[in-house]
């Protein structure tokens, strides 16, 4: 009698583990659709097997495209879809990624704007900016006019206003990203000629304009990345104002 049951569970045993093993893609979407509810995690694209990390804790969404401490964090606002599902669009209106209702999503990096498909790889922790102290962004802003100055062949000040201790590392981020967005709209430095002086300044929301021969950027330190305007954002005002 005992070695009938021991045989009958061994049966039960081996025609699960088959199962397991067996396409099933209700099973597998609904894994897809567990996974892809992580607020956080690594994304790793289809076509190259590169990864990116997408935070998606906060009121704006947060991708690093590549892992290295110079790389933008890009900052996505949530939007309706066509048809449905979440597209993630940067201040500039470029969507990024879309995640499905199914929990499926497509990536739209500059190298493939057509979309890529891209999975979920692994949770990770939040993306917050590091932390920074006054000297450090003094000296990043010493740097900025030095780098700017050698670039552009002429001066260009570089004036910020205090931001607390906690904001720090958004506002030594900032000057990071006008840095980038110089070097973005140097085929068009004509239409910046006459900018002398650089303020970042202190507001509810960021944001960046022209103002007689400034440009002015608007920063929300304590918001974190989603606290300053993009690279992007700054090159199209240094060019189209």
């Amino acid at each position: 009698m005992t070695r009938f049951l021991v045989a009958i569970l061994t049966a039960v045993l081996f025609a699960g583990a088959v199962y397991a093993l067996q396409p099933n893609p209700l099973r597998d979407r609904l894994l897809r659709n567990d996974r892809s509810a992580e607020m956080t995690g690594w994304y790793q694209r289809a076509d190259t097997g590169d990864f990116f990390l997408f935070d998606r804790s906060g009121e704006a969404a947060l991708l690093r495209e590549r892992d290295a401490v110079d790389a933008e964090v890009l900052v996505l606002y949530p939007n309706r879809a066509p048809g449905g599902g979440t597209a993630y669009i940067t201040d500039t209106g470029r969507e990024v990624i879309r995640i499905t209702g199914l929990g499926g999503a497509t990536y739209f990096p500059l190298d493939a704007p057509n979309g890529v498909i891209v999975e979920f790889a692994s949770p990770s922790g939040a993306l917050t900016p590091a932390p920074r102290s006054p000297g450090e962004v003094r000296d990043r802003a010493q740097d900025l006019v030095g780098n700017l100055a050698y670039d552009l062949n002429r001066n260009v000040q570089v004036e910020y206003s205090p931001a607390p201790r906690a904001g720090l590392g958004v506002q030594f981020d900032t000057l990071a990203m006008i840095e980038r967005a110089f070097a973005m709209a140097n085929g068009d430095r004509r239409r910046f000629r006459d900018v002398e002086q650089i303020n970042i300044v202190l507001g509810e929301q960021p944001s960046a304009y022209r103002e007689g021969n400034a440009l002015v950027v608007v920063i929300a330190p304590l918001l974190g990345y989603a606290g300053r305007p993009s690279s992007t954002y700054i090159a199209e005002t240094l060019v189209n104002s």
